[in-house]
């Protein structure tokens, strides 16, 4: 039991999972909270949503996008924390990790639309920086 344990600590500390393992804790802590923000105060993120695209979209659209946004960002948030789980007990496999980013990264699209479409480029650049860390760890999953 006590190699068990001492070969997952190594394993989990090595050099190539510890990012990945950081980019998963990021991703979890950004989306939790985004998704749970947009569910628990659901109707002023949508009159705020639908203020701030309405004259570029019908409401029909602009909730559609939302409800996706949320969607992924839950999947995203709670999958990253699958992921950490699922590296610290030693798989070889990657599943969960893959779910959370590549939904994280579906999620900051659909946002990122949303602000280049509404002109709102000051937040559109913040969006490229979650992107980019996105990014980094499809590069570390495939």
């Amino acid at each position: 039991i006590i190699i068990y344990y001492t070969h997952m600590l190594i394993k989990l500390f090595s050099f190539t999972l510890l990012p990945l393992i950081l980019i998963l804790l990021f991703l979890s802590i950004v989306f939790i909270q985004s998704s749970l923000d947009k569910v628990l105060n659901w109707k002023p993120n949508l009159d705020f949503t639908i203020n701030t695209l309405n004259s570029k979209f019908p409401k029909y659209l602009v909730l559609l996008a939302l409800l996706s946004v949320t969607f992924f960002e839950l999947v995203g948030g709670f999958s990253s924390l699958f992921g950490i789980v699922e590296i610290c007990m030693g798989t070889n496999s990657l599943f969960w990790s893959k779910i959370a980013i590549y939904s994280s990264a579906l999620a900051l699209l659909i946002l990122l639309t949303g602000q280049r479409i509404s002109m709102n480029y000051n937040d559109a650049k913040t969006i490229v920086i979650y992107f980019l860390v996105c990014i980094a760890g499809m590069m570390m999953i495939n």
